[in-house]
């Protein structure tokens, strides 16, 4: 099976002080998300920032490409994605779920009960009406040669996608760790984690850089860890 990994540039955010501990100094962050292409299907990691939420809008001000137009850069239309797996289910990674009505979203159930039952995520970006969730306990072979990891702690339900083999593939970390150089570093939890999940932020880094995929990516740094060291 032969893979290919592509990164969207989906928006861009501001995080206002409050959001960006320990500086809490305002700064623009890009979202990125990852297109999967196999010999047969097209899978995407992520879909950005939806539109219609006014604190979203007022908080964040997204500024937003079309997630059309770049699956397009790769020959890939929107029905063409058959498989979304949610990293986790904060605005900027599910806010475009519901363009794409014939795929299956593949989320943690940690992170759907809390998105259901907590203000913690803009609800019906991701669960609009017929939406496929498939529900994962832990890790999962979506597919041939496609693994999801859990890797808790940035919220209580992440997970991460390695393609291809242990040792030999690609890890799309998502927001395991913000930055490629945080992830070499081992985590910073007092900055990353959710509340309580520190322990566990530490521990998914540990195990995620354990796999020694050959590139790492992530949802908000457009740097590469290569063979273990940031390219």
């Amino acid at each position: 099976m032969e893979f290919s990994i592509h990164r969207l540039h989906l928006a861009s955010v501001n995080l206002r002080g409050q959001y960006n501990p320990p500086t809490f100094l305002d700064t623009r962050i890009d979202v990125f998300a990852y297109l999967i292409k196999t010999d047969t299907a097209a899978l995407l990691v992520d879909t950005g920032v939806g539109e219609g939420n006014g604190y979203i809008e007022d908080t964040f001000q997204p500024r937003r490409a079309s997630i059309a137009e770049e699956l397009m850069r790769y020959g890939v239309k929107l029905t063409d994605v058959s498989v979304i797996v949610n990293s986790h289910l904060h605005f900027d990674h599910c806010g475009n779920n519901a363009l794409f009505p014939q795929a299956r979203f593949y989320v943690q159930e940690r992170e759907l009960e809390i998105a259901r039952t907590s203000v913690y995520t803009v609800r019906e970006w991701f669960d609009f009406e017929r939406a496929r969730i498939v529900p994962v306990a832990g890790d999962l072979e979506i597919c041939a040669g496609i693994r999801l990891l859990s890797s808790p702690g940035h919220t209580p339900g992440h997970h991460s996608v390695l393609v291809g083999d242990e040792h030999a593939g690609s890890l799309v970390a998502a927001q395991a760790a913000f930055t490629g150089d945080e992830f070499l570093r081992g985590g910073d939890p007092v900055v990353q984690a959710h509340e309580g999940l520190g322990g566990q932020y530490l521990e998914s880094i540990a195990r995620l850089r354990a796999v020694a995929a050959q590139e790492v990516y992530f949802s908000h740094d457009p740097s590469v860890v290569r063979n273990g060291r940031l390219d």
